[in-house]
């Protein structure tokens, strides 16, 4: 079946939030788990290793949609990044086919050369070298094409520390185990992983374009599910001006059309007050989940449902 994308019926507002609450007011919201999830033990399907990625997060993601009924037979995830949930709800059945959202125009573009010549792409995987010289060389090239451009998006992730992509962004120097580029270039694992989404390109589609607005145009389809995992840049956190090269977002009116779709959600932000005001003010369902950052710190995420989350 074909879900016609329309405009979006609100209209955004700019809103900046700098409320200051009491963190006491967090202490009532479920815990979902306190064991931090091994990533080890999840498949690796994205070719990205994204900033902000919820490969972590898989395990949860996968209850949800089993517990989800009717099945959606659509999953939208209007903020893609490295699109592992995509990827997941697709490749492992929970659902017929996903949209992705992607505003930053390279990865836009990378998704869409996966899906219309996977494999051109993967071949040319396996024939690069990962060298400084060969690195410096394709960098300086100016591309031609898309998948030219499609390259050198997955290149600059790999190579480039964190995955970060967005300008200003710098080069691995040692690496894994003092390897420098080499340590994040496996180009066979990374070529069977774009070949695999090639075999299911039929069941993506990437829209180029705001994630707030792919929430408007698509909201009164019943048959689709969304995972909303916007850049985190509520009261003032910034993390998301250096991780992404389009981190400007209103969330006052992301959860404003969020509240409008008819199908199930869920969204992930950090345990933050101004985000449990915005979402009990709408009377969506919390809960939080244990994860590590970057840091190996243990912290929790918040999990926004338009359901109650069973443990």
């Amino acid at each position: 079946m074909t879900l016609h994308i329309t405009k979006p019926k609100a209209p955004e507002r700019q809103t900046t939030l700098t409320h200051e609450h009491d963190i006491d007011d967090q202490s009532h919201i479920p815990i979902l788990s306190n064991k931090v999830v091994n990533v080890a033990s999840v498949p690796q399907r994205s070719p990205l290793r994204y900033p902000g990625g919820k490969t972590w997060l898989i395990p949860q993601i996968r209850n949800w949609l089993i517990s989800l009924s009717p099945r959606p037979t659509i999953f939208i995830e209007p903020f893609a990044g490295g699109a592992v949930a995509s990827l997941t709800a697709v490749m492992e059945r929970f659902v017929d086919r996903a949209i992705l959202g992607e505003k930053d125009p390279e990865l836009a573009n990378f998704w869409r050369c996966i899906f219309e010549d996977g494999e051109t792409l993967a071949r040319r995987v396996e024939r690069f070298t990962p060298s400084p010289d060969d690195v410096r060389r394709e960098f300086e090239r100016e591309p031609t094409n898309g998948l030219d451009a499609a390259f050198q998006t997955l290149l600059k992730n790999r190579v480039n520390r964190g995955g970060i992509i967005a300008k200003g962004a710098s080069r691995m120097n040692r690496g894994e185990n003092g390897n420098g580029i080499a340590s994040r270039w496996y180009a066979k694992t990374i070529a069977e992983r774009i070949r695999a989404i090639s075999r299911c390109a039929s069941r993506f589609e990437c829209v180029e374009g705001d994630g707030i607005e792919l929430i408007g145009s698509t909201q009164d389809s019943a048959e689709a599910a969304y995972f909303i995992d916007p850049p985190y840049t509520v009261a003032g956190k910034r993390a998301g001006t250096r991780l992404y090269n389009f981190n400007e977002i209103d969330h006052e009116s992301l959860f404003d059309h969020t509240a409008m779709v008819q199908g199930p959600f869920m969204m992930t932000y950090d345990e933050n007050p101004d985000v449990i005001e915005m979402a009990t003010n709408r009377h969506f369902h919390l809960a939080k989940v244990a994860m590590k950052n970057t840091h190996h710190a243990i912290m929790y995420e918040l999990l926004i449902t338009s359901g109650e989350l069973n443990p």
